[in-house]
C-alpha cells in the first residue's frame, strides 16, 4: 500500500509538472506575442499617437502598452524564470509571492483595456452623459467584483516543495472563483457590445461614414476574440491542476493587444479622413477661386469692347 501510495505521488507530480511545462511555454509564446506586436506597431504608434492631444485614452494607450511589455517579457521572463542566467530552486513562499504580483498586475491590464472599451462606448454614443455615468458604475461595479474573486482565489492557491527545485508548481487551488472572475469580466464585454449595437441600430442607422462603420466592426472583433477565449477559460470542464490556468495570461495579453491595436486603427482611419477633408476642401477652394478668376478674365473689356 505504501508503494502504491508513492507511485500516486509520484505520478501527480510529473503531471503537474507536465502541465506546468505546457503554461510556461505558452507564457514563453504569449511574450513573443506582445514583443512582436510591440515592434510591428512601434511606427504607427509614433506617428499617431505621440502627436495625439493629451488624455484619457492615450494615457490608458501607454500604461497599457509599456506595463504589459514590462510585464510579459521583462518580468515575466527574466525576473521570474532566471536569475544571471541560471534557472533557481525558489521556495514556495517566492513561488507564492511571484504569483501573487502576476494575478495582481494581470488584473490591472484588463481593467485598463476594458476601460478603453468604454470609453470606445461612450464615444460611439456621442458622450451621452448618462451613459458615462452607468459605464463608470458598470466598470466599478464589475471590476471591484472580479478583483474580490480573482483576491480570493490567489489566497486558496498553495505551493509546496517539490523534487523539481527549479519549477513553481501549483499544489492546491479553487479555479471555481478565477472562473467565476472571467464570466463576471466576460458578461461586462456582451454588455457593452449589447450597448454598441443598439447605439448602432438607433443613432447611426444609415450613416455611411467609414470611421464610424470602423469604429462598430473593431468593437465586434474584440468582442468575438475575447469572448471566445474568456469562455475557454469559464469551461468547469477543464481538466484540473494548472490546465485551467493555460490560457489566463493569454487571455491578459489579448485584452491589451486588442484594445491598443483598435485605438491605433482608429487614429489612424480619422487621421485619413481628415486627410481627405482637408485634400477635398483644398480642391474646392482652388476651383471656387479658379472659376472666380475666370469670370473676372470674362469681365475685362478687350480692345475692340472698347468704344
Amino acid at each position: 500500500m505504501l508503494v502504491t501510495a508513492q507511485s500516486n505521488t509520484l505520478d501527480a507530480v510529473v503531471e503537474g509538472y507536465r502541465t506546468t511545462l505546457y503554461v510556461n511555454y505558452l507564457g514563453i509564446g504569449g511574450a513573443a506575442l506582445v514583443l512582436v506586436d510591440f515592434l510591428q506597431t512601434f511606427p504607427e504608434e509614433v506617428s499617431l499617437m505621440w502627436p495625439a492631444p493629451f488624455g484619457l485614452p492615450k494615457v490608458l494607450f501607454f500604461l497599457l502598452r509599456y506595463s504589459l511589455l514590462a510585464h510579459r517579457v521583462l518580468a515575466g521572463l527574466f525576473a521570474t524564470l532566471f536569475q544571471d542566467g541560471v534557472p533557481t530552486g525558489r521556495s514556495p513562499e517566492e513561488c507564492w509571492n511571484g504569483f501573487v504580483r502576476t494575478g495582481v498586475m494581470s488584473c490591472a491590464l484588463i481593467a485598463g483595456a476594458e476601460g478603453i472599451l468604454f470609453l470606445r462606448a461612450y464615444a460611439f454614443s456621442g458622450k451621452n452623459k448618462k451613459l458615462m455615468a452607468y459605464l463608470i458604475f458598470q466598470c466599478v461595479a464589475i471590476h471591484t467584483g472580479a478583483a474580490v474573486l480573482i483576491t480570493k482565489f490567489l489566497h486558496s492557491t498553495k505551493f509546496g516543495p517539490l523534487p523539481i527545485p527549479t519549477v513553481c508548481m501549483p499544489l492546491q487551488a479553487d479555479s471555481v472563483l478565477l472562473c467565476g472572475a472571467f464570466t463576471m469580466i466576460l458578461g461586462s464585454i456582451v454588455i457593452v457590445m449589447l450597448i454598441m449595437v443598439y447605439i448602432a441600430l438607433q443613432e447611426h442607422r444609415g450613416c455611411r461614414s467609414a470611421l464610424l462603420m470602423i469604429f462598430y466592426r473593431d468593437g465586434i472583433f474584440y468582442f468575438i476574440c475575447l469572448s471566445a477565449l474568456a469562455n475557454i477559460i469559464v469551461n468547469l470542464v477543464a481538466p484540473e491542476g494548472g490546465l485551467k490556468l493555460l490560457l489566463v495570461q493569454t487571455e491578459v495579453d489579448a485584452h491589451v493587444i486588442l484594445a491598443t491595436r483598435m485605438l491605433l486603427h482608429l487614429r489612424g482611419w480619422a487621421a485619413q479622413e481628415e486627410d481627405e477633408t482637408l485634400y477635398q476642401s483644398r480642391w474646392e477652394t482652388e476651383g471656387t477661386l479658379n472659376g472666380r478668376f475666370a469670370r473676372a478674365l470674362e469681365q475685362i473689356p478687350t480692345t475692340w469692347d472698347v468704344p
